[in-house]
């Protein structure tokens, strides 16, 4: 992987929000209206954040008639994440070296 994945994926992971959209995620596909209401945020900030975690391919969608139910990518979630301490040759939980 390179650099440029890397600065997509971690700005993407840097903001408290779109951290919080992450774990909501982790469990289950969920539309923006189910985000807008657990978050308490207003539809265009959640659509903002969904956004910038999709353009880094950690999430993906899928239409459903009107609805569209993001889900949490986590095969790319976890290349980014072990190659990244592969590359700093840090021991992860997945990989042992």
């Amino acid at each position: 992987m390179d650099e440029k994945i890397y600065t997509r994926y971690f700005r993407a992971f840097g903001e408290p929000s779109r951290l919080r959209i992450l774990r909501l995620l982790a469990s289950k596909p969920l539309t923006v209206n189910d985000i807008v209401d657990r978050m308490k945020l207003s539809q265009s900030t959640v659509s903002r954040h969904l956004r910038v975690l999709r353009d880094a391919g950690i999430l993906t969608d899928r239409r459903d008639g009107q609805c569209v139910y993001y889900s949490l990518n986590k095969d790319a979630v976890e290349t980014c994440c072990t190659s990244f301490c592969d590359g700093l040759e840090i021991k992860t939980r997945h990989r042992k070296k």
